[in-house]
């Protein structure tokens, strides 16, 4: 038997795709500086809300960030939704929005008390006017300057909104 989800459950299921959408808003305003020869290194930033655990994964040459992973595990129980068929049916929807976007990797896992979601985006290759139009971000005046993510103000973006950078 389906239930509809309880507010609760629909604001975790706006939760988890607030917190994808502010992780891939890190594409907007924040131009890197870019060194071909510079090294390689990956930043880890985690968070706790309602039943749900982020993590945000960022792989970056120096500062100009070039790939992102967001992994969002939920928790049913801890984020108010009913069971397993009433997660798939709330969030099912949100992975056929990135089918096909280039640049984005996309998956949901189903458990029997929790999903796991993953997005890692690849900013070379991503289609920033596509994804901007599935999570309502604005890619501003020229969309090809988006891919210049600096990880310094993706850091500091995620952590004025509650994320803890792992050492």
């Amino acid at each position: 038997m389906l239930t509809k989800p309880s507010p609760r459950a629909t604001r975790r299921t706006g939760t988890v795709a607030a917190v994808m959408l502010a992780a891939a808003l890190a594409l907007t305003g924040c131009s890197g500086g870019g060194d071909a020869a510079a090294e390689t290194t990956e930043t880890t930033l985690t968070r706790s809300v309602e039943g749900a655990e982020l993590t945000v994964t960022y792989v970056a040459e120096g500062d100009k960030v070039t790939q992102q992973t967001t992994k969002n595990v939920v928790n049913y129980e801890a984020s108010g939704i009913a069971d397993r068929a009433a997660a798939e049916e709330s969030v099912a929807p949100l992975a056929e929005q990135y089918t096909g976007i280039k640049g984005v990797e996309h998956s949901i896992e189903f458990g029997d008390d929790e999903l796991t979601e993953t997005v890692t985006l690849t900013y070379a290759d991503l289609d920033i006017e596509k994804l901007s139009s599935v999570t309502g971000g604005d890619p501003g005046e020229n969309p090809e300057d988006a891919r210049d993510v600096s990880l310094k103000e993706a850091v500091k973006t995620l952590t004025d909104g509650g994320f803890t950078e792992v050492k």
